[in-house]
C-alpha cells in the first residue's frame, strides 16, 4: 500500500470527504478535524484549493482506496489540516502542498504574504512540524471550539415585551435576513437571498432550527442556526449575531435556548461551536449558555 495525493473533485468526492471526518471521529473521539457540516459549508467556495490523501491498495482491478487526509482552506490564506492520526507522517508533506498551492496563487508572486495554518489546542506534534517549518504562533487566540453536552439543562427565560422568536419561513425571509447578515459581519452584496437559498439544500439544514428573533415593527434583529449533520447528528451552532441597537436584550439567549429545544427531538450526540471569537462578549455569552468546554484555534503563520 502507498498514500498518493490528488486534487478534490467536487462531484466526486464530497461524500467520501464528509464519510471519513465522521469515520475519524468516531476512531478518534477528537475534536482536531472539522465535523461533517463545517466542510459542507465551506467546501463549494474554495474547492480548487482542496488536496485529498488516499492510501491506494495496488491490485490489479479494482484499486481501492482510502481517504486519510485532507487540506482545505477556510478562507484564501487560512488552512486547516484533516487527517486520521495513524497517518501523522505525511503532515510535513501536507504542509508543503499548502505551501506550493498557497505561493501558485498569490495576485503577485514577487511579494510575501502570510500563509495561516490553524491548529486545534492539543496538537503539539503539528505545533513542533511548523515551528520546524519556520512559522510562527501569532500571539492572540482569534477564536475557539466550544462543546456543549446534549445533557446540559435548558432553562426558560422570559421574552422581551413585543418581540417574537420563530424559524425563518423560507424565500420569503431570505432578503431581509441576508441584508441584516451584510450589515452585521460586513459582507458585502455579494451576500445575497441566494446565499440563503442554497444553504437551505445543505444536508444539514433543519428549518426548524433557523431562528430569527423579529421586533414589534417586524424587522429581523437577531438570528441563529443550528446545523446538525444528519449521521453524526453532531450539531453546530452558526451562524449567530444581533443587530447593535438590539443587543443587552437578551435575544442572543433567547434564541439559543429556543434552538437548544427545538433540536433536542432530533436526538443530537452533542452540540458546538467552531470558529467561536474570542471576545469579551462573545466570551461572556456562550459561557452563559453552557458552551463552556473550549478548545483554542492557535493560528501559526509563515510569510510565503
Amino acid at each position: 500500500m502507498k498514500v498518493v495525493s490528488r486534487p478534490y473533485n467536487i462531484d466526486e468526492d464530497f461524500t467520501a470527504v464528509i464519510t471519513f471526518l465522521y469515520e475519524t471521529f468516531k476512531k478518534t473521539n477528537s475534536y482536531q478535524n472539522w465535523f461533517p457540516d463545517r466542510f459542507e459549508n465551506n467546501h463549494d467556495e474554495y474547492a480548487n484549493d482542496i488536496r485529498i490523501w488516499e492510501e491506494i491498495e495496488e491490485l490489479i482491478t479494482p484499486t481501492d482506496k482510502k481517504i486519510v487526509a485532507v487540506a482545505n482552506p477556510e478562507t484564501s490564506n487560512v488552512y486547516y489540516i484533516q487527517i486520521d492520526p495513524s497517518y501523522s507522517f505525511i503532515e510535513r508533506e501536507i504542509v508543503n502542498w499548502i505551501e506550493k498551492q498557497f505561493s501558485e496563487k498569490k495576485k503577485d508572486s514577487s511579494k510575501k504574504e502570510k500563509l495561516r495554518i490553524r491548529t486545534i489546542e492539543g496538537s503539539s506534534a503539528r505545533k513542533l512540524l511548523l515551528s520546524e517549518l519556520g512559522y510562527q504562533r501569532e500571539g492572540e487566540i482569534g477564536c475557539y471550539i466550544r462543546i456543549r453536552s446534549k445533557d446540559s439543562p435548558i432553562p426558560d427565560i422570559k421574552y422581551p415585551e413585543g418581540f417574537e422568536i420563530r424559524n425563518v419561513k423560507g424565500k420569503s425571509d431570505y432578503d431581509q435576513l441576508a441584508r441584516l447578515i451584510q450589515l452585521i459581519f460586513g459582507h458585502g452584496d455579494w451576500f445575497t437571498a441566494k446565499i440563503l437559498e442554497q444553504i437551505s439544500h445543505c444536508s444539514f439544514y433543519k428549518q426548524d432550527l433557523d431562528l430569527v428573533a423579529v421586533a414589534p415593527d417586524g424587522t429581523f434583529v437577531s438570528f441563529c442556526t443550528f446545523r446538525m449533520d444528519p449521521f453524526s447528528k453532531i450539531t453546530q451552532l452558526e451562524p449567530m449575531a444581533t443587530h447593535p441597537n438590539f443587543r443587552k436584550l437578551g435575544l442572543a439567549k433567547l434564541l439559543i435556548y429556543e434552538g437548544l429545544r427545538r433540536a433536542m427531538k432530533y436526538d443530537p450526540a452533542f452540540f458546538y461551536i467552531g470558529g467561536a471569537a474570542n471576545t469579551p462578549a462573545a466570551n461572556r455569552l456562550y459561557d452563559s449558555v453552557g458552551f463552556t468546554e473550549k478548545l483554542a484555534e492557535e493560528t501559526w503563520y509563515k510569510e510565503i
